[in-house]
């Protein structure tokens, strides 16, 4: 059973995304945990009323409750289960409370276009969380994004890291499960690929041998961001994964100027993958021990 955590703030972009997900898995058995949250301070919290703040939580246990019933109104599925969650606090302290409390497999978040209203503030809150929370991994629905099948995916590194065992095979597993196109992406610069380069991308193709790979180079004179999109856009790809680890691709993206301002504004579903920090927790070049391990899984 898929144990999925979906952040809700009832708007119509995180409806968008609760549909989305449930209608991704809706071959599989689920159980979907509906969080809403209330960031007050503490000390705000102590001058409410008693009154105040069960008015307060009585309304949105209503409305989660209005959420439940509406998919399964729109979205009967003997196979999905949910439970609604509702908190006095942050989302970030909530999600890690949940966390640790439930056997989370992914949470899933939406993020509004432009041109929504208090846009920025729920982007700048999904970037918050992908920064913030790097021990599970975290599915981004853009607003307004219609379900459709999955038949590319990018993948996009820059190939100064060695890819463990387990997060390989998820990639993998996750392209063969819809039985779609993967293509690397790598953003280069104006050097030539270096011996470590060289290595991890030789172990990226013999993990990912068992699927359709296609590998392309871009070099960057744009914006990380601008060369994803542009490059999504050209090959109308389908859904977005990056592996989330200090200093890779990912953090440089959050630290760009207007990712940092506005957020995160993917186009497509982007997946994003934890560090497998059991196997690979602080790499630079691989250990021997991890070469063994990875070669023997290839056997």
């Amino acid at each position: 059973m898929k144990h999925i955590l979906i952040p809700t703030d009832f708007s119509t972009n995180s409806w968008n995304a609760i549909a989305y997900t449930v209608q991704y898995y809706q071959a599989q058995v689920c159980k979907f945990y509906l969080l809403h949250t209330h960031p007050l301070r503490p000390a705000t919290i102590e001058n409410m009323s008693t009154i105040t703040l069960k008015s307060i939580m009585t309304l949105s246990t209503i409305q989660l409750q209005e959420f439940k019933d509406k998919i399964a109104r729109k979205y009967p599925n003997s196979k999905h289960s949910f439970d609604t969650i509702n908190e006095f606090f942050g989302l970030k302290k909530a999600i890690r409370a949940c966390l640790n409390k439930y056997p989370i497999h992914k949470i899933v978040m939406g993020t509004k276009n432009a041109s929504k209203k208090n846009s920025c503030l729920l982007r700048s809150n999904t970037t918050h969380i992908v920064d913030s929370i790097t021990s599970s991994p975290i599915f981004i629905v853009p607003d307004n994004y219609k379900q459709r099948p999955i038949k590319q995916i990018l993948f996009t590194t820059d190939l100064n890291r060695f890819y463990s065992e387990n997060e390989i095979q998820l990639i993998t597993k996750i392209t063969a499960q819809h039985n779609a196109v993967l293509r690397v992406l790598h953003i280069k610069n104006n050097k030539p690929l270096t011996k470590i380069q060289n290595y991890n991308l030789s172990i990226l193709k013999k993990g990912l041998s068992g699927v359709t790979t296609h590998y392309h180079s871009i070099a960057n004179y744009n914006k990380k961001e601008t060369i994803i999109n542009d490059f999504i856009k050209r090959l109308d790809l389908d859904l977005l994964i990056m592996v989330n680890y200090k200093h890779n691709i990912v953090q440089r993206i959050l630290q760009e100027p207007t990712i940092k301002k506005i957020g995160i504004k993917p186009i497509i579903p982007f997946l994003v993958i934890p560090e497998n920090k059991i196997i690979n927790k602080n790499p630079k070049i691989p250990t021997h021990h991890e070469i063994r391990t990875h070669n023997k899984s290839m056997v």
